[in-house]
Parts: C-alpha cells; sequence; structure tokens
C-alpha cells in the first residue's frame, strides 16, 4: 500500500560522506532542468521522470549514507545531441542542485540525497558535449568547512 502519491526519499541508515570523498555517476537522458513556472518536482511536470531518474542514481551512490551538511563541488557534464529548446546549462545545473537536495512545496516534500541544500554548492563546473546519444555525468566532491569564500 503505498501512503504518497510519490517517493519522497528513504531515511540513511548510515553516516555522511567525509571531506575530501567524492561520488561520481552517469544517468541516461538530459538531466532536469529548473522551471520557475512549473516545478519539476510535481508529478505532473512534463520532464517530472528525469527528476527521478537522477533522484533513484543518487540515492543507489549514496548506498544508504545520509546528505552532507558541508561545502559541495558539482560538476556536471552533458552529451547529446542538443539541449532542449530555451534551455542552458545552468538551468540544467540549478535542476540537479534542487533534484540532489531536500525540498517542499504544496502537494510535495523531498528528503535530501546528496546535501541538504544548493547553497552549499560553493564550487561547479559545467559542459555540454554533443553526442548522438544523451545522457550526463556527475561528480561530486564533499569539500572541508575550510573553503574560503572569494
Amino acid at each position: 500500500m503505498d501512503i504518497l502519491p510519490y517517493d519522497p526519499g528513504v531515511l540513511p541508515t548510515l553516516p555522511a560522506p567525509s571531506a575530501g570523498e567524492s561520488i561520481s555517476f552517469r544517468v541516461d537522458g538530459l538531466p532536469p532542468y529548473k522551471d520557475v513556472s512549473h516545478s519539476i518536482r510535481s508529478v505532473t511536470h512534463p520532464r517530472y521522470r528525469s527528476f527521478v531518474a537522477l533522484r533513484n542514481a543518487a540515492t543507489e551512490i549514496m548506498n544508504g549514507r545520509a546528505w552532507y551538511f558541508g561545502p559541495v563541488k558539482l560538476d556536471l557534464t552533458i552529451h547529446a545531441p542538443s539541449m532542449h529548446p530555451n534551455r542552458g546549462l545552468n538551468d540544467y545545473l540549478g535542476g540537479v542542485m534542487d533534484t540532489l537536495d531536500g525540498s517542499s512545496g504544496f502537494t510535495f516534500t523531498y528528503l535530501p540525497i546528496v546535501f541538504e541544500d544548493d547553497c552549499q554548492v560553493c564550487a561547479c563546473a559545467t559542459r555540454f558535449v554533443q553526442t548522438d546519444n544523451a545522457f550526463y555525468a556527475l561528480e561530486i566532491q564533499f569539500m572541508g568547512n575550510d573553503v574560503v569564500d572569494l
């Protein structure tokens, strides 16, 4: 029996990653993108499946570990024939960050997976590589609290 019409995420059973660790993984298709008019987290969003695919991949790579509370570096490389019309790398970066952290709205609450809030991302790089097949790769580094703001 399902209590909710969506999967809010799982409670961790292991400690969070330590500063200096990193994770890398790949997801087929294009990443979720930030859409100010309609949240990608809503089951009614046309790209909701890309949100779920990333959450599932991130949950698998975290392997029961708690989300991280310190600063994070996130590298996103998109491989695809093209991006969605009127979407750029910043739209995808925003969608990825919104997917990996926790969130709530009027009709949903999602537990964080990799980090608690996207404001923890203090360094990032995005790239687009034109290829025949669509997939994206993420590398996330868990940084120490000695990161200096510039």
